[in-house]
């Protein structure tokens, strides 16, 4: 893992804008340049998707203007919906649609302090 030098008032700031215990550094770093995404432990799995990687048994949902929601799960190899596996955002998004669907914009995904998030908002860009 790289590492970068900090001077102490910055490394002051930094610890003080963890909102919680389990939050790195790295992740208020990331936070603070707009690139949040899906912490995770070393040795976690996880699965990697146009350069996000998602943390295995992340949640995903997706609430239609009806008010139904439809749920699905990260796996270490793609998503899981409704007891079927599938190898992409997009794929399980078209059958939780029952139609295409991009599923960058169709999933919200929770993030480990509990906001939920388009999925979109994870790519880099």
């Amino acid at each position: 893992m790289p590492t970068i030098e900090i001077d102490f008032q910055s490394f002051k700031e930094i610890t003080s804008r963890r909102r919680s215990e389990s939050m790195t550094e790295a992740e208020v770093v990331r936070e603070a340049l707009g690139l949040t995404t899906v912490p995770m432990n070393d040795g976690e799995a996880v699965w990697h998707s146009e350069g996000v990687a998602f943390a295995n048994g992340a949640k995903l949902r997706h609430v239609f203007r009806s008010g139904r929601v439809v749920t699905a799960e990260i796996s270490k190899d793609g998503v899981i919906w409704n007891g079927r596996f599938f190898k992409g955002l997009s794929p399980a998004a078209a059958e939780g649609a029952g139609h295409q669907a991009n599923g960058w914009q169709f999933w919200e995904i929770q993030l480990p302090d509990g906001r939920w998030v388009k999925a979109d908002t994870l790519r880099r860009r």
